[in-house]
């Protein structure tokens, strides 16, 4: 199964250290607070939620280029965050201020 596709708009909270792999590819762990107001059922419904997440490469090297309070859209896809856990993050490999 190809679909996993995620496209979410939200502040940056929290930033973490540009670091690097041991193949020399660029990597960050960030996260993302997500706040809208969405129709379920017909219904208005407030959605609120932090979302752990992590770039590689050039989404890497931009992100570790914003500050914390910045607001931005980002798209990639979810993942767990290792193969112990269920712990879902999202893998961002295109990311825009708003």
């Amino acid at each position: 199964m190809d679909c996993n596709q995620t496209v979410v708009c939200g502040k940056i909270i929290k930033l973490g250290v540009l670091r690097y792999t041991p193949a020399g590819v660029a990597i960050i762990d960030f996260t993302i607070k997500h706040v809208s107001r969405q129709i379920e059922a017909d219904i208005a419904r407030q959605v609120l939620c932090e979302i752990f997440s992590v770039a590689l490469g050039p989404a890497a090297m931009t992100i570790s280029e914003l500050k914390t309070d910045t607001v931005v859209k980002a798209s990639g896809f979810l993942n767990r965050k290792n193969r112990l856990s269920q712990q879902l993050v999202l893998h961002v490999n295109h990311i825009v201020q708003i």
